[in-house]
């Protein structure tokens, strides 16, 4: 439904506009003399470099089975243990090998374990850590090998 108004609108005079190709050729020089080039930094490379080998981890969960029934390298706690993976060449959700785990009790009732106190600290620092973690993994691979339980499908080597 239309609705009359008594106020009648006036009729504009419309202005004459250039054809939309001059418009368009008009707006595209604009731009370009408005326009700096971009300047990028190039590195002089006199040789090409080669390329860094990444490891892929060892993974395996027999191993990590076999780290979780040893008691824990921290308390001696034995059957509460789990395999805690060294916290030195991870990265964001990125475990380091298998071959780096040692036995870290877990919580328990009550109890809170050395793998969660290690994780957030509360035992020892960084510094003291990145020393420590090393060595545990080392004694656990002797370990396994020395009782046996070092897993059938899982080449026997000591470094990670």
């Amino acid at each position: 439904m239309m609705r009359r108004t008594p106020l009648r609108s006036r009729a504009r005079a419309a202005a004459p506009r250039p054809d939309r190709d001059e418009r368009l050729a008009a707006r595209a020089a604009r731009v370009m003399a408005e326009a700096t080039p971009r300047t990028a930094a190039m590195a002089q490379v006199a040789a090409a470099t080669a390329p860094v080998h990444k490891e892929r981890p060892i993974r395996s969960e027999a191993y990590r089975r076999a780290v979780a029934s040893l008691p824990c390298v921290i308390c001696g706690m034995p059957g509460h243990s789990q395999a805690a993976h060294a916290n030195t060449g991870k990265g964001a959700s990125i475990k380091t090998s298998d071959l780096t785990c040692f036995p870290a009790c877990a919580d328990r009732p009550g109890v809170r374990g050395c793998h969660s106190k290690l994780d957030q600290g509360a035992l020892y620092p960084k510094h003291v850590r990145k020393q420590l973690e090393p060595a545990w993994a080392a004694d656990t691979r002797r370990r396994l090998l020395a009782m046996g339980l070092w897993p059938r499908n899982l080449p026997q080597t000591q470094e990670p």
